[in-house]
């Protein structure tokens, strides 16, 4: 399970990020045309990762060919997605975006921890805990390291439009 959610699904996110870097100018301008601030994609980026995180989604992923193949097409977009809203959305909807889907995560990765039954029929109690242990890890880890790399490059230092005190 903890292969499955937190190498697989990261994995899959990263391909996408790759496969739509690569997109030409035009399709990246007609995307951006309905992804104002890069809402549309962040939004489906979290509305993917939320689903996957669900244990009967897992479950039939193992199961179904449609399931699986639907996972990696539902994955692979999310990271195209991503990549073509995150330069769209400001500092503060990528703040807002990272806040949520950490808090999502952590909050998945809790439950698998807590629930004494096992919540996925493909995969054991301990495999369970441990996935929700890597959730909870990942979901402090990944903000850190954005919003360490938004400090770097200066984006949460104070707005030019406030005024500094000169003293």
């Amino acid at each position: 399970m903890a292969r499955h959610m937190l190498l697989q699904f990261p994995l899959l996110v990263l391909a996408g990020v790759a496969l739509a870097s690569s997109l030409p100018p035009r399709a990246r301008t007609s995307i951006a045309a309905f992804n104002a601030h890069g809402l549309a994609g962040l939004l489906l980026c979290l509305l993917v990762s939320g689903f996957w995180m669900i244990p009967r989604a897992l479950d039939q992923a193992l199961l179904s060919p449609h399931m699986e193949l639907a996972k990696f097409a539902t994955l692979l977009a999310a990271g195209g997605a991503l990549q073509l809203s995150w330069r769209l959305a400001g500092t503060i909807i990528q703040t807002f975006f990272i806040g949520n889907w950490a808090w999502m995560t952590a909050v998945a990765g809790l439950l698998y921890q807590d629930v004494s039954a096992r919540l996925c029929n493909a995969y054991l109690l301990d495999e369970q805990v441990f996935a929700g242990r890597g959730l909870v890890v990942l979901a402090v880890v990944v903000p850190s390291v954005l919003i360490g790399g938004l400090m770097l490059r200066g984006s949460l230092a104070a707005s030019p439009d406030v005024p500094v005190n000169a003293d």
